[in-house]
């Protein structure tokens, strides 16, 4: 039989690497986090953060994202964070607003480290947030997104900015090395890392060489003009690469009249040239300033362009034939197309 093992004395323990961030981070920001079983999450206004225990949460809970949430808080809270509770009251729905725009803040920040689902709001909360756009605090009728743009403000002023930007990138560099080892119901699987062009990855199963964006070189090789307008770094891509979030189908001249961005607000005038049969034909609709001969474009839309954009009223040129030549000469889906379709909110 064998001899019993000697007692060990235990002394040390382990820590979830990803809690331990986002204590470091509740911690630089004046907040001691405790366990309770008495409350699932409450703030003294002193300094005190109270968090439930782990068995109290759902499976895709985490401390982690609990202390986020209330860091979130924080912000919208304003002057109000030294309040218990930031001020607000869950007896009713009187500050439902608050809660609002902390979701969306939440989301805000998280996003650009592929980490919105990650660390999104528990349970009860996600009605609320699966029904949030891709751009959270974009102007809108909820009156929680002025709270969150203003809570947003704050969130890039010191000490929030560096310990937020600390913490989600040290989770994003977790989420890189956890990803190709768990299975699709791991909760890490639902973060997202980054193309090498700096963006994030698609959500869905694009290639690069299927994307609007993306053109080839005279060498053969292909290229992203979107990471070279966002001042990222332009690499080499391989054909089947995985595409970015930035993803847009490929266009041809068949969607020019769905789009006219060129021809709307994407740029402040087409120059028109002394030998263009445009200035011949339609001297009315020419102007001469500074900037040279060039079609008068009031309230951003050129004065030939007709249509709505819709089936029934496309975007179309009343000379066409006749147009100048900058138009005529104008590629389609060139890096100026695509630069017209950012600037009148039809591309990314």
């Amino acid at each position: 039989m064998p001899a019993p093992m000697a007692s060990r004395r235990i002394e040390h323990r382990y820590d979830d690497p990803v809690a331990v961030i986002w204590l470091d981070a509740a911690a630089r920001l004046g907040m001691h986090v405790v366990r309770s079983d008495d409350v699932y999450a409450s703030w003294d206004g002193a300094g005190t953060l109270s968090i439930a225990e782990s068995a109290h949460f759902d499976a895709d809970d985490s401390l982690a994202q609990m202390i986020f949430h209330e860091i979130c808080h924080a912000l919208v809270a304003g002057d109000r964070r030294h309040q218990s509770d930031w001020g607000l009251t869950n007896d009713d729905d009187r500050d439902l607003v608050f809660e609002h725009a902390t979701h969306r803040l939440q989301a805000a920040l998280a996003a650009p480290h592929g980490l919105r689902d990650f660390l999104a709001v528990t349970t009860d909360w996600r009605p609320y947030w699966d029904g949030l756009p891709r751009d959270p605090l974009a102007d809108g009728d909820d009156p929680a997104i002025e709270i969150a743009q203003r809570a947003h403000l704050r969130s890039t002023r010191p000490p929030w900015q560096a310990v937020l930007n600390d913490a989600l990138h040290a989770t994003a560099k977790l989420a890189d090395m956890m990803r190709p080892l768990v299975g699709a119901d791991s909760l890490w699987s639902k973060t997202r890392g980054r193309h090498r062009t700096g963006f994030l990855l698609h959500d869905e199963e694009q290639r690069c060489s299927d994307c609007a964006w993306s053109y080839a070189t005279a060498s053969g090789r292909m290229r992203c003009r979107r990471s070279k307008l966002a001042g990222n770094t332009v690499v080499a891509l391989a054909s089947d690469e995985p595409a970015c979030e930035m993803w847009e189908a490929k266009l041809s001249g068949d969607d020019c009249g769905q789009c006219g961005a060129c021809c709307r607000e994407g740029f402040d005038l087409v120059q028109v040239r002394t030998k263009d049969r445009f200035l011949k034909r339609y001297p009315e609709l020419v102007s001469e300033s500074s900037l040279g001969l060039h079609v008068a474009r009031p309230s951003g839309r050129c004065r030939a362009l007709h249509g709505d954009g819709s089936e029934p009223r496309p975007f179309r040129c009343a000379h066409y034939a006749d147009r100048p030549r900058a138009c005529a000469e104008f590629p389609v889906a060139g890096e100026a197309c695509l630069l017209a379709r950012r600037r009148v909110g039809l591309s990314k």
